[in-house]
């Protein structure tokens, strides 16, 4: 019986690529040669980690020295964790009373690549902070870690013995695998998952997969 689900948050938990396509955009302003990024640019790559984050969304600076890149970054997340806490995100229809509900029953965690500002700022606009039990994110690492590693942490820090992971992307899954737990894709995010055994459609979708398991 699962007594605990992690979630990944860009493309699981709400929608908020879109505004970083200008915030990204507003960080390369004024340097030669490169482009402004589309938000399915911006979708593909949400879950990396910085520098490879940057890379893959501006080829054009693959060569460029990792502090440049590192300046790229931490500009549109300071931007972008500003925001959050002004206007929000787009939150996935149904979102909050599927925490709701789950949170009742289930120890509920987030496990994101993300700075701790931008989680924690999320959680702060929209008052989700009590439905979690425990957060970690891509600077709360113990050394160099990966996501699946950071899942096995939470679950040994708080004595969850059988955990489930919901996330969008192919990493998430490849996340959840490392980790030793199931797998449920979230369909509507940014990613691809062809062949995950569970699917939901929408946040709600979560409930029944999760009281069959």
């Amino acid at each position: 019986m699962i007594d605990s689900i992690g979630f990944d948050l860009d493309g699981t938990l709400w929608d908020f690529a879109a505004r970083y396509a200008d915030f990204f955009a507003e960080a390369v302003e004024g340097m030669e040669g490169v482009h402004r990024p589309t938000v399915p640019e911006v979708y593909a790559v949400t879950g990396l980690a910085a520098l490879p984050y940057v890379e893959n969304l501006f080829p054009e600076l693959i060569n460029a020295p990792d502090s440049v890149k590192l300046e790229i970054f931490h500009r549109a997340e300071h931007n972008g964790c500003e925001a959050i806490l002004r206007e929000g995100g787009r939150l996935y229809e149904g979102l909050e009373q599927m925490l709701k509900t789950l949170s009742a029953s289930y120890a509920l965690f987030i496990a994101s690549n993300c700075e701790p500002t931008y989680l924690n700022n999320f959680l702060t606009y929209y008052g989700f902070r009590h439905y979690f039990t425990d957060i970690i994110t891509q600077d709360m690492r113990i050394g160099k870690t990966t996501k699946g590693q950071n899942i096995r942490t939470v679950m040994q820090r708080n004595g969850f013995r059988h955990t489930v992971f919901v996330g969008d992307a192919q990493s998430d899954a490849d996340a959840a695998e490392e980790a030793g737990v199931p797998f449920i894709w979230a369909s509507y995010g940014y990613g691809s998952v062809p062949n995950a055994r569970y699917r939901i459609d929408r946040p709600m979708d979560l409930i029944p997969i999760v009281q069959s398991l």
